[in-house]
């Protein structure tokens, strides 16, 4: 179906007019949402491919959380090294592949230090930053999610990128980390990446102070937990001074809860001055029976099963919200605190009875105009 050539131009502009909107009519029937289904027989199974097993799968988001201090970086730095060299126990066993950092905390010359004291093949190393371009002016910035995935895609591809290390991975998110949507839409698109171009990412992450169970210490929202497919925690033994990995999370292999133990050795290497210095590597890879859960309660409380020490760290993060936030319900406080710490109702309330100097009390809502009254919780 067409329309007619016409004879004079007002008559092509009309016909022209028509055209096109016979031509927007037939796309919008097309726009909107549909539910598409696909029979089961008709799609593929595929077994689960890894750059380390059982800990770092492909296609997917790899967290690594802990601590400050408790060497998250220096394992992923190891990682890097071995995956450079064809040295990890995963589907490129003995096949070299070229890795990436977008690290915010050290330098390049630190990165590269630490990277050829675990013996990284440098020439397969690339550090990762952004040129940002306003005006005829260009600066050089850390990655931004989600607004550089698709030229982050692009070059990952380009350059046949298999693992891409992000150190942390809250300082590229673009929104408030302790948003469940926030991060949704910077880390969705990202594991879209990983899935598309079949490589590993680690995205490194801190610990929040305080015992409880062990994945629940991850900062910033729970959608860290829930969008990435593997989860490893790390603390440090203050009793041996190992280091302690427990794989807690894993849709991909059935190893899920096992641990491992290191230790962290120095190894000296020579800067481009002649100088000499020194840099922590991981030295003596191996399972072990204690998870990362039993460490950090153990050294949260050292030794006194009463759980003392946690329970304070509660009340000092509840002076400090109130600090800077004011006179806030009880509900907010909860809602907030659960992001951000993963502390409990009750443990907000049994905080506020034990906090001194100053006192934590209850006032009125004077903005409330409802029946009864709303109390607000507030530093006296």
């Amino acid at each position: 179906m067409g329309v007619e050539v016409a004879a004079n131009p007002q008559q092509q502009a009309i016909a022209d007019a028509l055209w096109d909107n016979v031509e927007k009519q037939a796309r919008a029937q097309h726009d909107g949402r549909r539910i598409a289904l696909t029979r089961a027989c008709d799609v593929k199974v595929e077994r689960p491919v890894f750059l380390h097993n059982p800990l770092v799968p492909t296609k997917v988001l790899t967290l690594i959380a802990g601590r400050a201090g408790v060497s998250k970086s220096t394992l992923s730095i190891d990682i890097a090294a071995k995956a450079t060299l064809g040295k990890l126990t995963g589907d490129w066993q003995h096949q070299p592949v070229t890795v990436a950092f977008a690290a915010i905390e050290d330098d390049m010359g630190m990165q590269k230090a630490r990277l050829q004291a675990a013996g990284a093949d440098m020439n397969r190393v690339l550090f990762l930053t952004v040129d940002d371009t306003r005006d005829g002016n260009t600066v050089s910035t850390g990655l931004q999610l989600p607004d550089d995935t698709a030229t982050l895609r692009d070059t990952l591809r380009e350059h046949d990128v298999k693992l891409l290390v992000i150190d942390p991975i809250t300082s590229c998110i673009d929104g408030n980390t302790d948003k469940r949507d926030d991060v949704r839409r910077s880390l969705d698109p990202l594991a879209a990446t990983a899935q598309e171009l079949g490589i590993a990412i680690i995205g490194i992450l801190h610990f929040n102070k305080g015992g409880g169970y062990a994945s629940d210490k991850v900062s910033g929202s729970h959608a860290f937990r829930d969008t990435v497919r593997s989860l490893i925690l790390v603390a440090k033994d203050d009793e041996t001074g190992e280091c302690v990995v427990t794989l807690d999370k894993s849709s991909y292999t059935p190893q899920q809860g096992a641990s491992y133990k290191y230790t962290l050795a120095p190894r000296f290497i020579t800067d481009d001055d002649g100088e000499r210095m020194e840099v922590p590597i991981i030295a003596g890879f191996t399972p072990t029976d204690t998870n990362v859960n039993e460490v950090i309660n153990r050294n949260v409380t050292g030794g006194d099963t009463t759980g003392r020490t946690a329970d304070n760290e509660v009340a000092d993060w509840l002076t400090a919200y109130l600090a800077e936030n004011g006179p806030t319900s009880f509900k907010q406080i909860a809602a907030d605190a659960k992001d951000a710490e993963g502390y409990t109702s009750e443990q907000l309330r049994n905080a506020r009875k034990r906090a001194r100097e100053p006192l934590i009390v209850t006032v009125r809502d004077p903005e409330y105009k409802g029946k009864g009254q709303r109390r607000l919780w507030q530093l006296e």
